[in-house]
């Protein structure tokens, strides 16, 4: 297991806008897998590919405006890409997304 390399090869592809290396770039980035941790690379890549219309990308990106990890925080950006993501069958999305109804968190209390 070289994460390393993995990071150099996902970059490569990423920069050619590969979604799905777009999409592991961002969780390298996220978790500090090959490289150091940034979140703010993190979200550059998950937006990447979440503007793609990758679904995981998407949830991502949702926590991200969720809970200010390496954007500020923006409760309507957060229901904006967990609705992309629920809309595609993403469950934990779609959890995350009635949580924020119920609470008023970025939408109107519903």
């Amino acid at each position: 297991q070289d994460l390393g390399r993995a990071v150099h090869w996902y970059t490569k592809a990423a920069e050619q806008g590969q979604v799905n290396a777009q999409f592991k770039l961002g969780l390298c980035y996220a978790h500090g897998e090959g490289v150091a941790q940034d979140s703010g690379r993190a979200v550059h890549w998950f937006t990447k590919a979440a503007e793609q219309g990758e679904k995981s990308a998407q949830e991502k990106l949702g926590d991200c405006y969720a809970n200010g990890r390496g954007v500020s925080q923006d409760g309507g950006k957060a229901v904006y890409w967990s609705t992309k993501a629920a809309e595609q069958g993403m469950m934990r999305a779609q959890c995350n997304l009635a949580v924020r109804y119920a609470h008023g968190e970025g939408v109107a209390q519903d």
